[in-house]
């Protein structure tokens, strides 16, 4: 009984706090103001008309260090669009409520997005149509993750290839038309009433699912 309790205590036992050190810290600082810096290059000049020159300078650090940070102006883009996409998912996830129909937990995702891309036009444009494409791979890998955000908020007793077969479908119409509401926003700014009419279409359309 006691080496049962032990072995309960253990495992729900919080785990401890990594402390950053000042090297971990100074590195990542330095990539945020790298990030922060390409952005605003990107959204001046365009993504073709960018330099990693460019970028080191708004960011105040030498030419050489860009490239401890990042191989190339495509990488600090793609890290961009990664960030976005974090920042998107972890709006998401905090919106959720545990036990939310799957089709319903996707109009919350497409409402979020749509804030989003409405928050800064041209941050918008620029992931969504002025640079590189994210491509397939990455285009599924975030699949994957929506995916398996709306399988849990079914819970661990409901875990089922189903319900992951199911929330992969739904991952996949909220992703397209997430991208498709951005779009949407670049070229209507106005837009409102559109997004309104479509988040109103989803609730409706999409299956109360797991």
């Amino acid at each position: 009984m006691g080496t049962a309790k032990a072995k309960f205590d253990t495992a729900t036992r919080p785990a401890p706090v990594a402390v950053e050190g000042r090297q971990a810290r100074r590195k990542r600082e330095t990539e945020e103001r790298l990030l922060d810096a390409a952005l605003g290059v990107f959204l001046a000049r365009g993504y073709d008309g960018t330099t990693t020159g460019e970028i080191a300078r708004a960011a105040d650090v030498a030419a050489g260090t860009f490239y401890l940070h990042f191989r190339d102006k495509r990488a600090v883009y793609d890290q961009l669009a990664r960030r976005a996409a974090h920042d998107l998912l972890t709006a998401w996830r905090g919106a959720l409520k545990p036990g939310r129909p799957m089709g319903e937990s996707v109009v919350v995702a497409l409402r979020l997005a749509a804030d989003y891309w409405r928050a800064d036009p041209g941050r918008a444009k620029l992931l969504l149509e002025g640079g590189p494409s994210l491509g397939s791979e990455g285009h599924l890998r975030l699949v994957h993750e929506i995916a398996a955000v709306l399988a849990a908020q079914a819970g661990p007793q409901r875990a089922t290839k189903a319900v992951e077969r199911l929330a992969h479908a739904h991952a996949l119409v909220g992703l397209g038309l997430g991208i498709e509401l951005g779009r949407l926003i670049v070229a209507q700014p106005d837009a409102d009433q559109e997004v309104a009419d479509l988040l109103r279409l989803m609730r409706g359309a999409l299956p109360p699912g797991a």
